[in-house]
């Protein structure tokens, strides 16, 4: 009763124990002996009683109980019994609103946050995460931006703020980028892909100066090496303002290149890569 149910077999019996009052008490090894009764009845017993079950859903009736005295849902439920095919996806089932196979409950209904504490906090739910909370409730139920809050509700879980770890590393601070001085000494540079052909080239190196927002433009063709690159921003950059101090670029193969590299080490220019997926600083 203190494991967390993660397998669709375990869910499956799972539904069809709640209705129980049960215990489940551990026998060892040599006492857990399966053994016939009838077969093995002696004289000294008297009779035998026998005793039958029937699950009981107490749940189920006091949910019944609230939702046939919510308007939203009697509204909707008569409208699905008297004209079905104008709903698709609803059916009724045991004075239920089922749609497509699973309990509808309306916006705002008192047992939605009993049924999020169910799945999430309870010892079957285990303080799983969103994706699981979300999959083993959609099992048996559905509402109204369903998904909206068992993702707020498990981010508010008090428990899971207090005991679960991050996964990743710190995030570090943001590095600012020092502000340029004088024109053509600090710039940024990338390229405008996928464009249509032009004279073979579909490809743009952008240059823009940091201080005065110039920008200088070549073509290069669909696959291009360091060398090519290189080449174009001297002819194109070099020729008329010299190497710059700073280049700020993305984390493209070619700029990550050894030759690249290289060139504007020896030419005295300092590489500034962006953060990976972080386009912001680069532009």
């Amino acid at each position: 009763m203190t494991q967390s149910i993660q397998t669709p077999e375990q869910h499956y019996y799972l539904a069809k124990l709640l209705g129980y009052d049960y215990t489940i008490k551990y026998k060892s090894g040599q006492s857990n002996i399966a053994v016939d009764a009838l077969s093995r009845r002696n004289e000294q017993v008297a009779k035998v009683s026998w005793i039958l079950s029937v699950p009981h859903f107490q749940f189920l009736d006091d949910l019944k109980s609230e939702l046939m005295v919510t308007p939203e849902y009697v509204t909707l439920f008569k409208a699905v019994r008297d004209y079905p095919l104008d709903h698709p996806g609803f059916t009724i089932n045991d004075e239920l609103l089922l749609h497509k196979g699973r309990i509808w409950l309306n916006k705002g209904n008192s047992f939605i946050p009993l049924l999020l504490e169910e799945f999430h906090k309870s010892l079957l739910g285990g303080h799983t995460g969103f994706v699981k909370t979300l999959s083993r409730l959609q099992q048996s139920f559905t509402w109204p931006d369903m998904r909206k809050d068992v993702q707020l509700f498990v981010k508010s879980c008090t428990d899971c703020q207090y005991t679960k770890y991050m996964p990743q590393k710190p995030q570090g601070l943001l590095q600012p980028i020092p502000p340029p001085t004088c024109p053509w000494e600090d710039m940024a540079l990338d390229f405008i892909t996928s464009l249509p052909l032009y004279q073979g080239a579909t490809v743009i190196l952008k240059v823009v100066d940091r201080f005065s927002k110039s920008a200088h433009f070549g073509i290069l063709p669909t696959h291009f090496i360091a060398h090519r690159a290189a080449q174009l921003f001297i002819d194109m950059v070099c020729k008329l303002h010299g190497f710059p101090k700073s280049l700020i670029s993305d984390r493209d193969p070619v700029f990550m290149s050894r030759f690249w590299q290289e060139l504007f080490k020896i030419n005295g220019t300092k590489l500034r890569m962006s953060t990976m997926y972080h386009p912001q600083s680069d532009g």
